[in-house]
């Protein structure tokens, strides 16, 4: 094998947007960008369309695949490329948009990127180098890689590109292992609620999980948006562009979710809402139940003709009828009388511009000028949800931490030293002063005496001064009260336990990040060496 990757991200960034193209017939056009990238001549490759192969006619899938092999240098290399949606070139992508993603109903794109797949295997498998896979796709194509290489779990590296998620309740669908798994660990898998899939998701793709990633415009529409089912799966993320852009409106998520809380309009409105974005998916589930594949894909250049046979055969169409009905009904009631979908309908609008930084061109641009920023994924089981986690601000926290503790180290072994020590050399100190006053005053008793009748201390009998001939004082200490050492020794027990706070903080940090990113060769050497370091403070 190679062991490092024929071509970097950037190379691939445009090989994605020169997919829009058609990369079939495109050699000098791909020999030309790895050139302008590295200096050099690629290896030699091979390229597959899935036009060439006569796949996703019907569905709208377009993908291609770019062998690179060289037998001498061990490469042998096979990069998967999948576009995006494009509504005015295939009306299939918002078919599967709409039925696939949204719904987790549709099947048939997935199901032609995995036959275009095995194809591409079957032409490139006689070699006796070891294959290695990447995937690369940008919107519609995002979510087809992903859902491809968490199916086969044969890639050695994804990346989703403003990328649409993976829906788990296709998935499942689709990945027999993964229904399998999952009706022996929890029986019936219909009973299982979308969150619950996620959170099994994560568990049983943890591998591949590892060997994906996602690079987003910040402020672009698709990963804002959320919906029962969605799940985009993988550890990293890298953030382009402005990163002070607004993130844009989440429609399957209600905007008001604080004041719904206490509020009870909000609260009724939330239950509305939420109920319209169900009913929405549902009757786009309704709608894939009932309408033919063939007469959604050829609506546009059959719409007149379609329309005509509604209005004569009711009765045949009662199934779109229905589905329109229900579809359109949940969202005239939500854009209309919910104070939180009319909220959302102004923000979009205001938004509107943000539109344009989904495009492939976006990703190319910000990645060239290296406009970015990298985050880790995390999936919160309490919450059921993905965090997304500045990984920089991390380790400049658990160095902040390593720091505090190695500072409060100091002011413990200062404050042991003072109770130990230097408290009693201070009362030893003062009991010697002490002492040598007394002294001196026992080797002068009449001076002692005048004194101490000056100052009031005594007085002359009968108006006669006495006289002295001896003094003598009790030299014996009484040991110094607990009182003293108390406030102390509670200031040493609260740094104590900020110490151990600390580092018990640190233990959970390492472990926890070594196991989640043990198949991240890059993160896991720079955990390792983090730790190293932290640990010699």
């Amino acid at each position: 094998m190679s062991g490092k990757p024929v071509l970097n991200d950037s190379i691939r960034n445009k090989l994605t947007q020169l997919e829009y193209k058609g990369l079939s017939g495109k050699e000098k056009e791909i020999k030309q960008i790895y050139k302008e990238s590295t200096g050099k001549e690629p290896p030699s490759f091979k390229i597959y369309s899935s036009d060439e192969m006569n796949i996703g006619k019907d569905s709208g899938f377009d993908g291609a695949a770019i062998h690179f092999y060289d037998k001498k240098k061990h490469i042998n290399q096979v990069y998967y490329i999948f576009r995006g949606t494009e509504p005015s070139k295939d009306f299939g992508d918002v078919v599967y948009d709409a039925l696939g993603i949204g719904a987790g109903k549709d099947q048939e794109q997935i199901r032609d990127a995995t036959k275009m797949y095995e194809k591409v295997e079957g032409y490139i498998k006689s070699s006796s180098t070891k294959i290695e896979r990447y995937g690369d796709g940008h919107s519609l194509g995002g979510h087809l890689i992903v859902t491809l290489g968490l199916i086969t779990k044969d890639f050695k590296d994804i990346r989703g590109m403003n990328d649409a998620p993976v829906n788990v309740n296709q998935l499942i669908k689709i990945d027999s292992d993964f229904s399998d798994y999952t009706r022996r660990k929890y029986g019936n898998i219909d009973s299982i609620s979308s969150k619950k899939l996620i959170e099994i998701a994560n568990i049983y793709y943890k591998k591949q999980k590892a060997k994906i990633s996602h690079t987003w415009v910040k402020g672009e529409p698709m990963h804002a948006q959320s919906f029962p089912g969605s799940w985009y799966a993988g550890n990293k993320v890298t953030m382009l562009g402005d990163l002070d852009t607004e993130e844009m409106i989440n429609i399957g998520k209600y905007p008001f979710q604080k004041e719904a809380k206490w509020n009870p309009v909000y609260m009724i409105d939330q239950f509305r809402y939420n109920l319209g974005v169900k009913t929405t998916l549902g009757g786009l589930g309704f709608v894939n139940d009932h309408v033919k594949q063939e007469t959604l894909l050829n609506l546009p250049e059959t719409r007149d003709q379609y329309l005509e046979s509604v209005k004569r055969y009711p009765f045949l169409h009662f199934g779109e009828i229905k589905a329109g009905i229900g579809v359109g009904a949940a969202v005239m009631v939500n854009t209309f009388t919910s104070p939180g979908a009319t909220f959302q309908l102004v923000k979009g609008i205001s938004q509107s511009k943000q539109a344009k930084l989904h495009g492939i061109n976006y990703v190319v641009k910000y990645t060239e000028a290296n406009a970015m920023k990298t985050y880790y994924q995390v999936f919160d089981s309490g919450f059921q949800e993905e965090i997304l986690l500045d990984y920089e601000q991390m380790k400049k926290f658990v160095y902040y931490c390593a720091n505090a503790i190695k500072d409060k180290e100091a002011n413990l072994n200062t404050l042991k030293q003072y109770l130990h020590s230097e408290i009693n050399e201070v009362f030893e100190a003062k009991k010697k002063k002490l002492k040598m006053k007394i002294s001196r005053e026992e080797a002068s008793p009449q001076s002692f005496m005048e004194k101490a009748d000056k100052d009031g201390a005594t007085l002359a009998w009968f108006g006669q001064k006495r006289v002295a001939e001896k003094v003598t004082f009790d030299k014996t200490f009484d040991p110094l009260d607990d009182s003293v050492f108390t406030p102390v020794e509670e200031i040493i027990s609260s740094i104590q336990e900020e110490v151990t706070y600390y580092q018990k903080f640190l233990e959970a940090f390492f472990q926890n990040f070594e196991k989640m990113m043990e198949a991240d060769e890059s993160v896991a050497s720079d955990i390792k060496s983090m730790k190293e370091v932290v640990g010699g403070i």
